[in-house]
């Protein structure tokens, strides 16, 4: 594992040695941090001149079996004149959330999506120095810059199936004073589970030297005995965020939560707009935590898709890496994952090029799991193409 220092204060250059295993620092000027994300649909059709449900997408990471019934009727019987005029309240969400995971109300925080929470921790956290672990979700590093924090980033490697050196982060941890850890698990880009134990032996580090640990779990839904949610209401550092648009396929509905102890999670709403979340989607977010059996059966459904797609790409000359979410990050034969990106383009299909993800070189693709008959599409496209 590769560490690199890049910092968001202008005019300010340093370049200094980590002092733990397999890290190396270098500093650069952040002007501006490159986003890039799946899912463009809207964009997509009206390029090809389709509707958007005939565009096959492959680069958004979305349950295939959702929005669940149950979150379409939430919907419908929201939408009435009372549920218009009045103002939302988020009691009805956060009572169901608390009783789902044991937690208490004010230990839970609602926003408009991951994404916005994200920017709402690190406003209240305000942290001079934070570790990202990297390839990552684009929004960690634009965070920390609209703080002006300094990034160092620790590259997760391919030698190491991008899996990371607990040891040494914990090392780091307690030898660089970090402000902030941020990390996902299952790992977007590559689904990559972390290890409970490895979790928590960082997070107990971090809490000895005063620093906050931020667990992104978007995927955990797949995986959920790994979640530790629950847990974090007894950390007196640990922010756990969790998102309901991805698992109950809902992205259109922006709405998701995060969980620390009460007294961190009232700083953080003190960042959150007022009624940033409407009506419509808190009771559909309460309608898909009910949502059981639909759970269950796309578990079930995901990991037989995941294991026959990844099979697939891997007889057809893809490295694939193991996954523990809904989507497989890919390496390609040869060429690049932009050139097939584009050509797949013209066969009305999205996938995710990686090379914007960094550490990932432009040979790499993430791929959401669909339904079989669409991944065995995709894989029949895939080899067409890799023939040329």
């Amino acid at each position: 594992m590769e560490a690199r220092v890049t910092s968001s204060m202008p005019n300010q250059l340093s370049s200094r040695q980590m002092s733990y295993a397999e890290m190396k620092a270098r500093s650069s000027r952040v002007n501006a941090i490159h986003v890039e994300h799946g899912g463009r649909v809207y964009e997509a059709a009206r390029r090809w001149g389709i509707e958007p449900h005939e565009v096959l997408d492959f680069s958004a990471n979305i349950n295939p079996l959702g929005p669940p019934q149950g979150v379409l009727s939430a919907i419908e019987k929201s939408l009435t004149p009372i549920g218009l005029k009045v103002y939302p309240d988020v009691h009805n969400f956060v009572s169901a959330i608390a009783e789902k995971y044991r937690l208490m109300p004010d230990e839970i925080v609602v926003g408009s999506g991951v994404a916005s929470l994200i920017f709402a921790v690190m406003h209240t956290l305000a942290p001079k120095r934070v570790l990202i672990l990297e390839p990552a979700f684009a929004e960690y590093s634009r965070a920390s810059v609209a703080v002006k924090a300094e990034i160092t980033t620790a590259l997760l490697t391919e030698e190491r199936a991008f899996r990371p050196d607990f040891v040494s982060l914990v090392r780091a941890v307690k030898e660089s004073q970090f402000d902030l850890v941020i990390l996902n698990s299952p790992h977007n880009p590559t689904g990559v589970l972390y290890p409970r134990d490895a979790l928590l032996s960082l997070i107990h580090a971090a809490e000895e030297h005063n620093a906050a640990v931020l667990l992104d779990e978007a995927f955990i839904d797949y995986e959920s005995q790994g979640s530790l949610v629950s847990l974090a209401a007894t950390k007196s550092h640990l922010i756990v965020l969790r998102s309901l648009t991805k698992f109950y396929a809902m992205p259109g509905i922006r709405i998701g939560y995060a969980v620390s102890n009460a007294k961190l999670a009232a700083k953080i709403k003190v960042q959150i707009d007022p009624w940033s979340v409407s009506t419509v989607a808190l009771e559909a977010g309460c309608a898909a935590l009910d949502e059981n059996e639909f759970g269950a059966e796309s578990c079930r459904l995901n990991a037989v898709a995941r294991e026959e797609f990844a099979s697939a790409l891997r007889d057809v000359g893809l490295e694939v890496l193991p996954s523990a979410a809904n989507f497989l990050l890919a390496k390609l034969p040869h060429g690049a994952g932009g050139d097939l990106q584009d050509w797949l383009d013209s066969k009305r299909i999205l996938i995710r090029r990686c090379d914007s993800f960094d550490g990932l070189g432009e040979a790499f693709v993430r791929l959401a799991v669909r339904s079989s008959s669409d991944n065995e599409r995709l894989v029949s496209l895939i080899e067409e193409w890799l023939r040329g």
